[in-house]
């Protein structure tokens, strides 16, 4: 009987030790250094004259998880979260009542549309962009 379970043991150690390289390398797939990126923003209404422009600082994780700053010239800071899949982003800017964007972001160019109610389409885009990392 204590036979059987020495070999059971050692079945199970060897079996774990070989599942430490493939879980490891799967981790690794995810991981990475975050990518930060600086851009200049402007905030427009495609039906009534008038821009807010911003400096946006956006840090991308590996994982894809989105976190930043949002400055508009005029002043003050709010806070940015969100989320990117591939070449589609999600972000939430602010933090009681955030507006919403959804859109895109390829190689550092942001693209959003705002998901505030009414007739009216504001969008979100970058105007310049600086990779820091």
């Amino acid at each position: 009987m204590t036979k059987h379970i020495r070999t059971a043991a050692a079945a199970a150690g060897l079996l774990a030790a070989l599942a430490l390289p493939v879980a490891s390398s799967a981790a690794s797939s995810t991981s990475g250094s975050p990518q930060q990126y600086t851009m200049q923003t402007r905030f427009a209404d495609e039906y009534h004259g008038g821009e807010w422009d911003a400096t946006m600082v956006l840090t991308v994780y590996p994982n894809g998880i989105v976190q930043g700053t949002y400055r508009p010239q005029d002043g003050g800071w709010k806070t940015v979260t969100g989320g990117v899949d591939g070449q589609q982003i999600w972000l939430d800017i602010g933090m009681m009542r955030p507006l919403h964007l959804t859109g895109t972001f390829r190689n550092g160019e942001l693209r959003t549309i705002a998901a505030i109610p009414g007739p009216d389409t504001y969008t979100l885009e970058s105007t310049s962009v600086t990779r820091n990392g």
